[in-house]
């Protein structure tokens, strides 16, 4: 879903304007961000948890010349879903 999408589906539900939506959804998305970025973690109702982890360098071996390189640490946005959402992917509920 592209975000003209998540915008046009949210104004039909709520009955706000288009240009409203976005405004909201953007002021959403910084928050968001600002947060993650001063480490926090995000929780979002009936979705999950958004957090930055941090993954360690490693090394990686090609499966065919059998070069080894390091992949250097990186953070990595990580979601953790509700048991909720969970439990629709697995077909449990």
């Amino acid at each position: 879903m592209l975000t003209k999408d998540l915008i046009t589906e949210i104004a039909a539900q709520t009955g706000m304007t288009k240009r409203r939506t976005e405004e909201l959804l953007n002021a959403t998305t910084n928050v968001v961000v600002e947060n993650l970025l001063q480490g926090k973690s995000v929780q979002l109702q009936g979705l999950g948890a958004l957090e930055i982890k941090e993954k360690s360098a490693r090394i990686v071996v090609h499966p065919r010349t059998g070069e080894r390189t390091e992949v250097p640490a990186k953070q990595q946005l990580v979601l953790r879903p509700t048991a909720g959402i969970k439990e629709l992917l697995n077909g449990t509920k």
